[in-house]
Formats: structure tokens, C-alpha cells, sequence
């Protein structure tokens, strides 16, 4: 059988050319997956900013997974590690994380526009949610860092009702105390014609991009939404892919780590043990031994109400989802997904059940006897001191607001 033609078609897509290429083999046409991308003349620069809770998690541990099999389809993720990212964003916006200042975050910015700036792949990606924060300075900063690339931004985007008590209870992880109606209150802002800071600062994402689109065109950013409940578990993976103008099927998407929500008796236990724990702890102690361990909670799916947002809120989250909607139609952003995906459904909104003293006694006895079981070890010092804060704050009446 000889070759008769090669045929190629080329398309324009975020200032870049793909081709496809395909054979014609004694008069039968056979193309595909044969998509190669061809970059303008400097490399392009894929900041994925989150916000936190749109999926980061599962795309940065699918990214790491595949560093090396991504790099020889022409995709770099610069750096020695996945926390190198987010020393690098901590970094470019002169923060610390949980008020622990690493020292590792020293430079670390500088040290990661080197590595992506040197790499001599066409494209390079760099993500973690804390980039979804930066100001105007910082975004700045970041693109005259990278003026020898071609930067684009990629940008999450859920459901209001799924991502309201996401945020919450991720909150929780990070050692705030906030109640959850506190929460809905200040988010929703009360009736307020518009949203106010804190979560919006990052979630919101028209306010958001305006930042971030003044120096990246926006035809270079690209707006992600996260597909519904239900949808194939591969659908945010493949999304991501046709930002990067890469086949989707060629990797591993086997990721160990998950990052679910917590029962509504665990978030309540979480909360109070928040406020009981000493404010000196230093934030990796904290991360090591009471993160991990509402984690690995979540992740033995454990029986709870699944959070909602109450019924009085619904009509200003529909609001404030038909304005995102309308705003990102017209923003002339690169919209991957459906703007659809974006309208909370019914199931999103529920009366709030309430948390009884019995159920965060229940759960902190079960937490109490996952910190016993595992016992100190490199990973987990001291368990026996976590174990006897838990008792001491059960003591008290079972905990305070």
C-alpha cells in the first residue's frame, strides 16, 4: 500500500497553528490523533490559577503523575516538585501560608521562572490556586517575569451551590472557625447589590479575570467550567487538554489523592477543634497531624448530610450565577466547557439539618481513636498529645462556638 497524499488542515486556535495530519493511502483517508501543536515564535506559558476548590487538586496530581510522558508530547511542568509551585506563587505575592513562613519560599518565584523560562518544550504549565489571589502588582510582576513566553491563564469555574460549602469546609481544613452560616452570611453579603471580599477575592470570576486580562489578552485566558454531577470522571482532564491543544487519552489518571468533603459531623468536630487548639501551633505541625487526618476521614467516606445552601439564599445565588454567565459570554474569554454547567441544580439547596452535641461527640471520639490506633511515628509525632487536646476540649462541654 503506497502513499498516495499527506494531507493537512490547520487551525488557528489562541495564537497558535495545530495540525492535523493525515494519510491517504491508495484513494482511503486514515487521520488522527496526529494533532501537533506549533506555538508562535516564543513558548507558551499555561498559569492555571485555580481558584481553589474547581478540581486543582486532581489536575496538579494528574499533571505531576505524567511529567515525563507530558514533556515528549511537548509540555514541561517546570520545577523539582508540586509544592514548588506554591512557594513560588506564595512568593510572587509576598504571603505566608497559615501564618508559617517557610523558608523555602524565599526566591522561590525567581527559581521557577528560571526552570520554565529554560525548558525547551513549546509549552509549560504552572498551577496552583494561589495565584487566583494575586493583585495587580503581582500579575504585573509575573508577566514581565515571563515576557520572553507567551502567557496564558486558565481559570476554574463550579456551580455556586456546590462551591459555597466546598470553600467553607476546605476553609475548616486550614484552621478557621467560622460557623457556616457566618460563612453564607458575609458571602452572600446580606442582599448586598454586589459581592463583597474575602471569598470572592478568588472566587468571583469576573472580578477576578478583569485583574488578571489587563496584561494577558483575553483571547489568552481560558475560562474551565466544572462539569456537573455526573459527568464522565475524566471530563475536567480532557478540558484542561484542549486548552493545551494536547490528545487526552494518552495519560494516567489513576490519582491516589482525592479531596472530598467532610460530613457534616466531622466539619462541625473540625470547627471546634479549631478554636480549642493552642494558637502557636505552627502550621505544618497542624497540617501533619489534623489535616491529613480529616482527609484520610473524608476519604473513608464516611456516613453524613451532604452540605447545602438553605432555600433563603437560592435567589441570590441564581443571580449571581445568571451575571457570571452573562459577563463571561461577553468577555471574549476562551470558554472551555458550557456556561451551563455553571446553574445550580435543585439538589444544590436544602435546609440546614442541625449538628447535634451527640454527633460532634460521636465524631470526635471516632477521630480520637483514628489518632490512637495510628500512634507516633516519622509522619505522625506525638499522636498522644493531638489525642489529649481532643479530650480536654470534650471536657469542656463538648465544645463551643
Amino acid at each position: 500500500m503506497s502513499v498516495t497524499a499527506l494531507v493537512l488542515t490547520l487551525r488557528e486556535c489562541h495564537d497558535r497553528v495545530t495540525v492535523s495530519v493525515g494519510l491517504r493511502l491508495d484513494g482511503i483517508h486514515k487521520s488522527g490523533p496526529y494533532d501537533v501543536v506549533v506555538p508562535s515564535s516564543r513558548h507558551a506559558v499555561y498559569l492555571h490559577i485555580g481558584p481553589p476548590k474547581t478540581g486543582t487538586t486532581y489536575l496538579q496530581d494528574v499533571l505531576w503523575r505524567n511529567r515525563g510522558r507530558l514533556l515528549t508530547h511537548g509540555v514541561a511542568v517546570p520545577g523539582r516538585r508540586s509544592v514548588d509551585h506554591f512557594y513560588a506563587a506564595l512568593d510572587l505575592r509576598g504571603i505566608a501560608f497559615g501564618g508559617f513562613d517557610s523558608p523555602e519560599t524565599a526566591g522561590a518565584w525567581r527559581r521557577l521562572v528560571h526552570r520554565t523560562v529554560r525548558t525547551d518544550a513549546p509549552v509549560a504549565v504552572i498551577s496552583h490556586e494561589v495565584f487566583a489571589g494575586a493583585d495587580e502588582a503581582h500579575i504585573a510582576r509575573l508577566v514581565a517575569d515571563l515576557a520572553d513566553t507567551e502567557v496564558h491563564v486558565v481559570y476554574g469555574t463550579r456551580d455556586l451551590a456546590r462551591q459555597l460549602p466546598a470553600v467553607w469546609q476546605e476553609s475548616l481544613k486550614n484552621r478557621r472557625t467560622r460557623p457556616y452560616e457566618t460563612f453564607l452570611r458575609r458571602a452572600l453579603g446580606d442582599g448586598a447589590s454586589s459581592p463583597g471580599p474575602g471569598f470572592w477575592r478568588a472566587q468571583d470570576a469576573l472580578s477576578t479575570l478583569a485583574r488578571w486580562s489587563g496584561p494577558v489578552p483575553p483571547s489568552r485566558v481560558h475560562v474551565v467550567t466544572l462539569p456537573p454531577a455526573g459527568a464522565a470522571p475524566d471530563t475536567l482532564w480532557r478540558r484542561l487538554c484542549r486548552v493545551l491543544g494536547i490528545a487526552a487519552d494518552r495519560y494516567d489518571l489513576d490519582v491516589s489523592r482525592t479531596n472530598p468533603s467532610l460530613s457534616t459531623g466531622d466539619a462541625e468536630t473540625l470547627r471546634r477543634l479549631n478554636s480549642a487548639l493552642p494558637a502557636e501551633l505552627p502550621w505544618p505541625v497542624y497540617e501533619r497531624r489534623v489535616k491529613r487526618t480529616f482527609n484520610s476521614r473524608a476519604d473513608a467516606q464516611r456516613p453524613g448530610e451532604r452540605l447545602r445552601v438553605p432555600p433563603e439564599y437560592r435567589d441570590r445565588v441564581l443571580e449571581l450565577t445568571e451575571r457570571t454567565q452573562a459577563g463571561l459570554k461577553a468577555s471574549g474569554f476562551d470558554i472551555v466547557g458550557d456556561l451551563r454547567d455553571l446553574t445550580p441544580a435543585e439538589s444544590g439547596f436544602g435546609a440546614l439539618d442541625p449538628v447535634s452535641p451527640d454527633m460532634v461527640a460521636s465524631a470526635a471520639v471516632e477521630l480520637l481513636a483514628d489518632v490512637l490506633s495510628q500512634g507516633p511515628g516519622p509522619e505522625r509525632p506525638a499522636a498522644g498529645d493531638a489525642a489529649r487536646t481532643i479530650l480536654r476540649h470534650l471536657r469542656r462541654g463538648r465544645g463551643t462556638s
